[in-house]
């Protein structure tokens, strides 16, 4: 499994590789309280998305990440990010996450495509398993994994300290090669349902 940081295009969305040059954009599409509820963090200004843009390249220059910001291709707006962790190229198996996009672009497909953009990239080289975890708490995270047609596989309870001393328990899902031919289907009948 072998995985670069390189542009990937779809019909709704296309996936760039992370830079500071995104920063005034991607802080404008961070802006909104309701993102960040359960994702440990604070409502970002433009410093604390600066400090989450070094730590998500540090991390890829480690080998631990490869993160994306989302472009919307009718506008070139730039919408959110999205991120491959817990790479495990020995295993062919990667996580999905660190994902949003801005309230305005909820229910538009743009994230469901994103995350079906990563899950085909994945597959295409070299993936066996794609794995995706949420808060128990964040049903709306859950709905949204549950319509990409990936498996619950159970809790991990006690799993995370959250920066407010919350005790989270995750939720696991995964897509596995042998699902994925199904999956793939299906996102791409819903997909192409969209409009552009």
């Amino acid at each position: 499994m072998e995985l670069l940081p390189e542009a990937i295009e779809g019909r709704i969305v296309e996936l760039r590789p992370l830079t500071s040059d995104y920063l005034a954009p991607l802080a404008t599409a961070a802006e909104h309280a309701e993102i960040w509820t359960y994702l440990d963090e604070a409502t970002p200004d433009q410093n604390g998305v600066a400090a989450l843009i070094d730590e998500a390249v540090e991390e890829q220059r480690q080998g631990l990440r490869l993160p994306y910001v989302i472009v919307e291709r009718r506008t070139s707006a730039i919408i959110g990010s999205i991120s491959f962790i817990d790479l495990q190229p020995k295993h062919r198996g990667v996580e999905i996450g660190w994902a949003w996009v801005t309230p305005s672009h909820w229910r538009t497909g743009a994230a469901r495509e994103a995350a079906y953009l990563l899950m085909r990239y994945a597959f295409d080289h070299g993936a066996i398993r794609v794995v995706f975890k949420t808060d128990s708490r964040n049903t709306r995270s859950q709905r949204a994994i549950e319509g990409l047609g990936a498996t619950r596989e159970g809790v991990f309870r006690n799993h995370r300290i959250l920066r407010d001393g919350y005790v989270r328990d995750s939720i696991f899902y995964s897509v596995t090669g042998q699902d994925w031919p199904a999956v793939r289907l299906r996102l791409e009948e819903q997909l192409g349902s969209l409009p552009n």
